[in-house]
């Protein structure tokens, strides 16, 4: 789970991972490129970026699955980080 106590303490350790889990389902608007709660997918640090929902700034990652880049997603969307 994105922890952002170790996110402030440590924001560079974020820029290394390249996998994670989704936490929870994701649905597209075509319900062909959803993401399965648990999938775990490929991950690219873009940038951290001010979430506004958490009122904070958050890494964003770039999202690839099956080969092929799905998207973006903020950090707290992610878990189980993996080098």
């Amino acid at each position: 789970m994105f922890n952002y106590a170790d996110f402030e303490t440590n924001p560079k350790k974020y820029e290394l991972f390249r996998t994670a889990r989704v936490k929870s389902q994701v649905f597209t608007e075509n319900g062909e490129d959803d993401l399965a709660a648990g999938q775990f997918v490929a991950i690219h640090h873009i940038r951290n970026a001010y979430n506004g929902v958490r009122r904070r700034a958050e890494p964003v990652y770039s999202i690839t699955t099956g080969g092929k880049v799905w998207g973006v997603m903020f950090a707290n969307n992610l878990s189980d980080f993996c080098l």
